[in-house]
């Protein structure tokens, strides 16, 4: 499964809230989900930070990006 385009709307939701959804064992994703938890940023550069940091990973996060679409 390959990640949603940077313009897609899961991005936007993830960065509002929706990365309490998602389901990870991964060390640096749950790092990441509670820093951007407690970050002040606006969502669009949340948003882009979440894009950017799957981007990076996607290999190591297959079962993470399994899930994007249905959060």
């Amino acid at each position: 499964m390959s990640l949603p385009a940077q313009g897609s709307p899961v991005w936007g939701r993830l960065a509002n809230g929706g990365l309490s959804r998602l389901q990870t064992s991964h060390l640096g994703t749950q790092m990441l989900m509670k820093r951007l938890e407690l970050s002040p940023a606006p969502a669009s550069a949340k948003a882009t930070e979440i894009y950017n940091y799957f981007v990076k990973w996607e290999r190591s996060l297959a079962n993470e990006v399994a899930q994007l679409n249905r959060l």
